[in-house]
């Protein structure tokens, strides 16, 4: 979605899905099943033939990373686990302060991807790669 973001950024909507393989790095039978998902939930638009190809079904500020990741993961986080777990805090399970601290993190996590959307990470993208501005996670750096 990111790759197709940044194509449509530049004025070119449609990919074939080979050109998305290759670029992208994946498996082809992988990305079939990934553009399926992504064209039932009504986030892509494919068109056959030789001009065809594949484009966002809607503007990238339209797109949040919550709806993308929701259609090809079914959850936005993996709390849902967890909560159904009974607690065992002395209080009972209807008062535990786990379960409500989870809750609000779940919120927090679903509320931030629902407001990014995929014109603003298209648009992060093109000031990394220009800038050639290194991502270097925490974990990666001690």
């Amino acid at each position: 979605m990111l790759y197709l973001a940044m194509k449509a950024k530049d004025g070119q909507l449609m990919a074939q899905a080979s050109e998305i393989s290759e670029s992208q790095d994946i498996p082809a039978h992988y990305l079939k099943q990934i553009l399926s998902r992504l064209r039932t939930a009504g986030l892509l638009r494919s068109t056959r033939g030789p001009a065809g190809g594949h484009e966002l079904a809607r503007d990238p500020s339209e797109i949040s990373v919550g709806e993308i990741i929701q259609c090809l993961e079914g959850n936005l986080t993996n709390i849902n686990a967890i909560l159904d777990l009974p607690c065992q805090i002395a209080v009972g399970p209807q008062h535990c302060v786990i379960k409500e601290f989870l809750v609000d993190v779940k919120k927090t996590i679903e509320d931030f991807l629902h407001a990014k959307t995929l014109a603003e990470l298209a648009d992060r993208q093109h000031v990394l790669s220009t800038q050639k501005i290194l991502v270097q996670p925490r974990i990666m750096r001690r």
